[in-house]
């Protein structure tokens, strides 16, 4: 990244498990030709994954077999682990792709509050997929000091390199 800061723009694409990478992407890319920006991406994790997992009678449901099992906060933790390393792996691929440096923070949803420390100036800009504005961390999204442009995107994430869901279904 740029080491004189005061005239470079922060692009900041914030994205979940669920979030379209492709989409969310090309956007980023669209804003930062041109000028000098920064790319900033912020995983936010879904705390309803440790809010499931700590409900006596949630169970997972296998895709491949439809077979269930206990989902416990153990479980809840490796898939949230699994689902930031795929997530940072793909956007490790696309900065790769587009020669560009790019951070990579993660944050809890209930830790919202944390993204004003990432925007430096009004000029700044957020990246996010629409459907955060039905999330509850949206209301603290609106209080930054930046512009917020919302893409609207499908809301799973296939790999095109292994054409594999990445999506997890639970039961309650």
């Amino acid at each position: 990244m740029a080491k004189d800061t005061s005239n470079t723009r922060r692009v900041m694409l914030a994205v979940t498990e669920a979030s379209s990478l492709q989409a969310l992407w090309r956007a980023a890319m669209e804003h930062m030709t041109g000028e000098r920006a920064e790319l900033i991406t912020v995983f936010v994790r879904d705390d309803r994954w440790r809010r499931a997992a700590s409900l006596p009678f949630t169970e997972e449901i296998s895709r491949a077999s439809g077979g269930s099992m206990n989902f416990t906060l153990q479980r809840a933790e490796e898939v949230d682990r699994d689902a930031v390393m795929h997530t940072q792996g793909r956007i490790q691929k696309l900065a790769t792709d587009s020669q560009i440096q790019s951070a990579f923070e993660i944050l809890a949803e209930h830790e919202a509050e944390r993204f004003h420390e990432f925007v430096r100036s009004e000029s700044d800009l957020l990246i996010a997929p629409s459907y955060f504005k039905r999330r509850p961390l949206y209301s603290e999204l609106t209080r930054l000091k930046c512009r917020i442009l919302l893409i609207e995107a499908n809301n799973v994430i296939t790999d095109p390199e292994d054409h594999r869901s990445k999506s997890y279904g639970l039961a309650t």
